[in-house]
């Protein structure tokens, strides 16, 4: 196509630009999209994106723009069902409700945090309280098994550990 076929073109939109954008929204049901569909058949009105010189220019742009509305319908549909698809693949449904697969922000925060608790709430525990615990639920030892290797009652053993257990959730509460 010819410069001057493009400018003609151009010069035709200008004119009839606030008619297409009523076009468009009507179209589209959306004056953003439809500001946007015009934005683009601009741009191809411009850069001559046209094969053929054109005997009704007027024709032509309405055209045009309805071509532009339905390829931006078509991207819109197929956005949609890509969205829904990928939606439909990382969550679950339960009733009505959706219930995401992924962990929040807050949560995964908490899970990094959650360890350097631990280990801090481990250091502050008296040296055989954290030894019982450490040997009942690092090591695996039952209550009885501790009491043996430690020469200690197995009451000494369950005191012990309800302490530790005790500092550990409070360690642990005080992080949140």
């Amino acid at each position: 196509m010819t410069e001057s076929a493009s400018n003609l073109l151009v010069s035709t939109y200008l004119e009839m630009r606030e008619q297409i954008l009523r076009f468009l929204t009507a179209r589209l049901g959306n004056r953003a999209a439809a500001e946007d569909v015009s934005q683009e058949l601009f741009i191809r009105l411009r850069t001559g994106q046209v094969l053929t010189d054109v005997a009704s220019p007027r024709a032509y742009v309405y055209k045009a723009a309805h071509n532009a509305a339905n390829e931006y319908v078509r991207a819109s549909q197929r956005r949609s069902a890509r969205d829904t698809a990928w939606i439909d693949s990382t969550t679950q449904k339960i009733g009505d409700d959706t219930v995401s697969q992924d962990i929040s922000a807050e949560d995964a925060l908490d899970a990094k945090q959650r360890p350097r608790a631990l280990m801090e709430g481990l250091a502050a525990l008296p040296p055989k309280c954290r030894e019982v615990f450490t040997m009942c639920r690092l090591e695996g030892l039952s209550h009885r098994e501790i009491a043996e290797k430690l020469d200690i009652s197995t009451k000494t053993v369950e005191k012990h550990m309800t302490t530790a257990l005790k500092q550990l959730m409070a360690k642990l509460e005080t992080k949140h």
